[in-house]
C-alpha cells in the first residue's frame, strides 16, 4: 500500500514538472545579423552564430579593401553577408585574431548555399569585384561548371557597405567541383 502511494506521488510530481517545463524548440534563425561581430581565432577558426555554417568556397575577398562576401547557411536558410574585416591582435607573423562585422545581409529562402547562391564570380572589368549570384544555373564545361543564368546578381559596394544590383553581363562565374570537394575534406579534418 505504501509502495503504491509513493509511486502515485512520484507520477503526479513528474506530471506537474513536465507541465511546467517549456518544450525544447530548435533555434530559429535571427531576424538579421547586421551589426553583429564574428570572430576568428587561429586555434578555433571562425566563431559563427549558432546554427550557421560556411564552407571555404562560400567566401570571397574583395581586393584592395577590408571587405569580404560570404554565403552562409543559418538553420537551413541561405543568406549572403557583406562583412568588414579588421585585425584584433597579431599573434604571430602569420596568425591573427580577426573580427568580421556584418554590414549588409540578404536572405534567400529556397536557395542552396554554394550552388544556387554563389560567390564564385569575378567582374569582367578589372575594377569590378565582390559579386554574388542567386538562382544560379550551371553547365558542365570540362572540369568546371560555368554559369548559364541567375535570377539575381549583386555587387558588394565597399563605399556604401551594401550590396547593390548588378547585371549578368558584368560577371564571369566558374565553379570547380573537385576543388570544392577537396576544400570540404580539408575543413572536416
Amino acid at each position: 500500500m505504501l509502495r503504491a502511494l509513493s509511486i502515485a506521488l512520484f507520477v503526479a510530481a513528474a506530471t506537474v514538472a513536465a507541465a511546467e517545463t517549456p518544450p525544447v524548440v530548435a533555434p530559429s534563425p535571427a531576424a538579421s545579423y547586421v551589426g553583429r561581430p564574428i570572430y576568428s581565432e587561429p586555434g578555433a577558426g571562425l566563431q559563427l552564430p549558432p546554427g550557421c555554417q560556411i564552407e571555404p568556397t562560400w567566401r570571397g575577398r574583395i581586393s584592395n579593401s577590408d571587405f569580404e562576401i560570404w554565403v552562409v547557411s543559418c538553420s537551413g536558410e541561405t543568406r549572403t553577408w557583406l562583412l568588414r574585416r579588421s585585425t584584433v591582435e597579431m599573434i604571430a607573423a602569420n596568425q591573427a585574431r580577426l573580427r568580421f562585422l556584418v554590414t549588409d545581409e540578404r536572405r534567400w529562402p529556397g536557395e542552396v548555399a554554394g550552388d544556387t547562391a554563389s560567390v564564385q564570380c569575378v567582374g569582367r572589368s578589372a575594377v569590378d569585384a565582390g559579386f554574388v549570384v542567386v538562382g544560379a544555373k550551371w553547365r558542365q564545361a570540362g572540369t568546371e561548371l560555368r554559369l548559364t543564368s541567375a535570377t539575381t546578381v549583386l555587387r558588394a559596394d565597399p563605399v556604401s557597405q551594401k550590396f547593390v544590383p548588378a547585371t549578368l553581363g558584368q560577371v564571369d562565374c566558374a565553379r570547380h567541383p573537385e576543388r570544392e570537394a577537396m576544400m570540404r575534406r580539408l575543413q572536416q579534418r
